[in-house]
């Protein structure tokens, strides 16, 4: 009789433990929807200008995005939803006038745009982001971490104020360390990045991974650069090189992620960028035109700077592959949209931000396979 009861324990135990949502908000920095959803582009991609390590790139081809991001397109866009492809009328657009970094970031956490914020210079962000009033709830205390490549993030989510967990830049994790972060802190400081202030995204991931198996944070936000960087230094195949790692790592952590009892069917996996880029020899850059090396003309927006994508799978989101959006969505949805599924209301303390993403309405405009392309450019 008492094996019985306890073959009967073990068998009701997990459906005794109560099911906690969890996110996982990943960005990509200035990586283009156009690689997202048509792979390397041609007009670049054998341009001895751009590329000067063929080999490195030599599996990427045109028209095959699902080389250049196997993980994206084989499971993200299988399990869930993307958005962005303009040429199969899907659209997300920054709202910000700025179309860089700092204000991309300040809108993707904060949910609205802050016209105050026009610039990358380091000035702690007067906004309370989405990460920090999560922070604030009782059932959130200490469950919300964000790594970033870039050194701007503890400005970017006001670390003085709001007390959350931040690693970015070239810091060092801090207090009582595994070995694996002892490592980690010796390895990067003896590791040269080709960047001043953006360390290579290796030690973002790494640096994230091992805290997350530790300290299990209900919201885990990480930010890679690499892109973005190689981008503005004119490397296109460096640039391609660094989406294909950044798509390796976001399918490595959904494996750790699937692999926990803790995370396994709980997590929500958003995922998305911070600003678009130009097109054809203003691809490099974005925002004003003043930013293009050797410019001389004059400053306006460089067309496709605006032009965002966003990619997620998890609990409550359906299966829908990528869909059309109708109406164009705004990159601040995406606030509202992590709090709702963690279970909050961001926009009933935060009037300013934008209503979350509904991808349920949404999944009835998916795109089929069969369907007629439409050219949507510009939208």
């Amino acid at each position: 009789m008492k094996l019985n009861w306890l073959v009967l324990l073990v068998f009701l135990l997990p459906f005794s433990l109560k099911a906690e949502p969890k996110v996982v908000l990943i960005s990509i920095d200035g990586v283009r929807w156009q690689e997202v959803f048509a792979g390397a582009d041609p007009t670049l991609y054998q341009q001895s200008q751009w590329v000067k390590t063929p080999e490195l790139i030599r599996a990427f081809k045109p028209g095959q995005p699902e080389l250049l991001m196997p993980f994206l397109h084989k499971t993200v866009s299988q399990q869930g939803i993307t958005v962005g492809d303009r040429s199969q009328g899907s659209a997300i657009h920054v709202s910000n006038p700025n179309q860089i970094s700092y204000p991309g970031y300040q809108e993707l956490l904060a949910g609205f745009s802050d016209p105050t914020i026009n610039s990358n210079n380091k000035i702690a962000n007067p906004n309370v982001t989405v990460l920090e009033w999560l922070n604030q709830q009782p059932e959130m205390q200490h469950k919300v971490a964000a790594f970033g490549s870039w050194d701007l993030f503890p400005y970017i989510l006001n670390t003085k104020r709001s007390g959350l967990t931040v690693n970015a830049g070239f810091m060092s994790e801090q207090g009582k360390l595994s070995e694996k972060q002892k490592y980690l802190n010796q390895l990067q400081a003896k590791t040269p990045s080709p960047f001043a202030n953006v360390r290579l995204d290796v030690f973002t991931q790494e640096f994230a991974l091992e805290h997350m198996l530790l300290h299990k944070p209900k919201l885990l936000y990480i930010a890679l650069g690499e892109a973005d960087d190689f981008a503005h230094l004119g490397q296109y195949d460096q640039y391609l090189a660094a989406i294909h790692r950044s798509d390796q790592f976001i399918a490595d952590l959904w494996q750790e992620l699937q692999n926990d009892p803790y995370y396994r069917d709980q997590t929500t996996l958003l995922i998305s960028t911070d600003h678009g880029r130009g097109e054809a020899a203003q691809w490099r850059s974005h925002g004003k035109s003043a930013a293009v090396p050797g410019y001389k003309g004059p400053v306006p927006q460089i067309a496709g700077s605006e032009q965002i994508w966003l990619a997620a799978m998890g609990p409550g989101i359906p299966a829908a592959g990528l869909i059309r959006t109708g109406e164009t969505w705004q990159q601040g949805q995406m606030a509202a949209t992590l709090a709702a599924a963690l279970g909050f209301d961001y926009q009933a303390v935060q009037l300013k931000a934008a209503p979350a993403f509904d991808f349920n309405a949404s999944a009835r405009l998916a795109v089929s396979d069969t369907a007629p392309v439409a050219d949507h450019q510009g939208l």
